[in-house]
């Protein structure tokens, strides 16, 4: 029974409809069926049916006023697609055309884990398809459908939902606004992975065609009230508006209409600080809502790690307020000038022992630590072991003797600080190790990552020192591995055929476990994501979107090809730490499970790995952006680079010397 008002396609037998609870009366639906049952039929799909040569149709898998949706199977692809048909009877109808139209342009032109991706567009005898990415789920709608009375989804999952459609609209936005965002259009891909869809009605940032000021476009329960004044004049907060509405939905099963009850006062479960999220979200005022998808994931994220910790959110949100808000103490009146004098003093004769020891020192096989508790007395024995053993290292290249210069002169300002009371002697010392480390450890395509800080999720996390790949794992370096191991590693069947013949290529259909396999194998490790996001966007000045700056560039990288391509082969595509291919040729597991983490576990079948950087399938994508791939999963742009770690304890300095040997 199709609404009369919304068009919702309801179960036969109901009086209110599903979705807007608008009257469904028989001789409304009988009108609808019996003025459009008969040019429908020409245009409705039989199973086993083959459209234009091509689509073998496997299953109705949804219907609604305009149009059907197939699945079907594309016989020149090889794969299980999606065909979203116009009925004959809208031809005639040029905004709905232009619609349909405009859903294909704008869709094709959006590459994103998190949207659903459109292949193509045709006729069929009177009517039109789409052909588009088939997502094997159920909608926001559908799942939400099928609770039980009463049932809420769990505050997390619903977060993580979240979360997924602002990464999509972060990456959308760059090109258009959605403008129709609610539950029917947010599918989950075997309820995990978020997948947007539906652009028909969005407009893109340089067509002012579509939409004219007297046209409100849209879903009226889910949009801006500038949106539902003119469709024309709205930007991204038109869809953080409707976010807002989708959240308080799922969160309350309610719309926020009238006045709505905060959602912490309808579920105890729901913590207040939700509350000011959706009310700056659906804020009337878009000057006073989150600006972007991006502020909207920085706002969500403390709760969602609080919960994943199973901290209580809001005490732990107050107890972050009040150290935020806190006062630093005033030293003098705790310690006292005198007090303050006595350590320095300390401090400049501790400096002066441990400057002349390590001028002094001798290469000593054996390593040991300094006085107990005096952690830069230790990093000083370390540096004078470590130091007159790489010294050597420096005469065999430039680039080995300005890492020498470095370390050396980093170490002279650690000894400063400490002489005169600086708070980061022991960190400037700790960086100064590493660097006299990564000569003995640096290999052939890597390169050295200073320690410095950079921003994750809106989160700023300071990252020690490390080495990294400067590409990809390649086939070639990934066969040696598989014939390398005891008793062989499984090759992936489609690496067979390919892996003799493009050596130089990045290796792709592996899972975590193949790549951690292969970084354990080779001494290395996989990179935390922080480490991944250091190494591409935390140098100075470094942009946070592209490795050439803030502006895309569409020929600059591997990010709109039909295949990967030799590693390398875009010299813009290398970051500031000297690492190339982050901005495309193939996404990369990183070492991050936040469900491990939380758990205190490693990473096991099921859990969600950080996956980072664009790929030749995405288009552009941010080099801050991350979507989630399941630890199991494999895919034609999936591949993964190692890093090593460098460590600052005695049995981290004699792991290195000993390599020296």
């Amino acid at each position: 029974m199709i609404c009369p008002k919304c068009m919702h396609d309801n179960p036969p037998g109901l009086k209110l409809c599903q979705k807007c609870q608008s009257a469904l009366t028989a001789s409304s639906n009988n009108e609808t069926q019996r003025t459009s049952g008969s040019i429908e039929s020409e245009f409705e799909f039989r199973r086993g049916q083959v459209v234009n040569g091509r689509f073998t149709v496997l299953d109705l898998i949804g219907r609604g006023g305009m149009g059907r949706i197939y699945k079907v199977h594309d016989n020149v692809l090889g794969e299980d697609v999606a065909l979203k048909t116009l009925l004959p009877q809208f031809l005639r109808d040029k905004m709905v055309v232009e619609r349909f139209f405009n859903e294909a342009r704008i869709a094709r032109k959006l590459a994103h884990p998190n949207i659903v991706r459109v292949h193509d567009i045709g006729s069929a005898g009177r009517g039109m398809y789409i052909s588009m990415e088939y997502v094997q789920g159920d909608s926001l709608r559908g799942m939400l459908e099928k609770l039980p009375p009463g049932k809420r989804l769990p505050l997390a999952e619903v977060l993580r939902i979240v979360e997924e459609l602002c990464v999509a609209l972060e990456y959308a936005h760059q090109y258009t606004i959605h403008r129709d965002i609610k539950p029917e259009n947010i599918m989950l891909e075997n309820g995990r992975r978020v997948k947007l869809m539906d652009f028909g009605i969005s407009k893109l940032m340089d067509n002012t065609r579509m939409t004219g000021a007297s046209v409100v476009m849209g879903t009226p329960y889910y949009m801006s009230p500038e949106q539902l004044r003119n469709s024309h004049e709205v930007d991204q907060r038109a869809d953080i508006y409707s976010v807002g509405v989708v959240l308080y939905e799922v969160l309350t099963g309610n719309m926020p209409t009238g006045v709505p009850r905060p959602a912490s006062q309808m579920l105890a479960e729901i913590p207040p600080a939700m509350d000011e999220i959706v009310a700056k979200c659906v804020d009337p005022d878009p000057e006073k809502r989150f600006q972007n998808a991006a502020e909207l994931r920085a706002a969500l994220r403390p709760i969602m790690d609080i919960l994943a910790s199973g901290k209580n959110v809001e005490k732990t949100l107050a107890r972050h307020r009040k150290m935020r808000d806190a006062k630093p103490l005033p030293w003098r009146r705790i310690a006292g000038v005198a007090l303050i004098a006595v350590l320095i003093a300390v401090m400049v004769v501790g400096t002066r022992a441990a400057y002349q020891h390590w001028q002094s020192a001798a290469p000593a096989t054996e390593v040991t630590g300094g006085v107990p508790g005096d952690r830069f007395g230790e990093l000083a024995q370390l540096v004078s072991t470590v130091r007159p053993r790489v010294e050597p290292l420096s005469r065999s290249s430039q680039d080995m003797r300005a890492m020498f210069e470095a370390a050396e002169s980093r170490w002279g300002e650690a000894v400063t600080e400490h002489r005169d009371g600086g708070g980061g002697a022991v960190a400037t010392a700790g960086e100064a190790l590493q660097r006299f480390l990564a000569m003995a450890l640096l290999r052939e395509g890597m390169v050295f990552v200073q320690a410095g800080n950079v921003v994750v999720d809106g989160v700023p996390q300071t990252v020690p020192a490390f080495l990294m790949d400067t590409t990809e794992v390649t086939i070639g370096q990934y066969a040696e591995f598989c014939r390398g191991v005891e008793g062989g590693w499984r090759i992936p069947e489609e690496l067979r055929v390919v892996m003799d013949a493009y050596p130089d290529y990045p290796v792709a259909w592996v899972s975590w476990f193949d790549a951690r396999a292969y970084a354990m194998f080779k001494g290395k490790a996989l990179p935390t994501r922080a480490q991944w996001a250091r190494a591409a966007y935390g140098g100075n000045n470094a942009s946070d979107q592209y490795p050439w700056g803030a502006e895309w560039q569409g020929n600059a990288c591997n990010c709109q090809g039909q295949a990967v391509v030799a590693a390398k082969s875009f010299d813009h595509d290398q970051t500031w730490s000297g690492c190339y291919d982050m901005a495309g040729n193939v996404s990369e597991w990183t070492a991050t499970c936040p469900a491990a983490e939380a758990a205190k576990r490693e990473p096991d079948f099921g859990d969600s790995m950080a996956v980072c950087g664009g790929s030749f399938t995405t288009g552009a994508t941010p080099l801050s952006a991350l979507h989630n791939m399941a630890y199991e999963m494999r895919a034609a742009d999936l591949g993964f680079r190692c890093v090593m770690n460098i460590g600052t304890t005695a049995a981290d300095v004699q792991t290195v010397l000993a390599r020296l040997h």
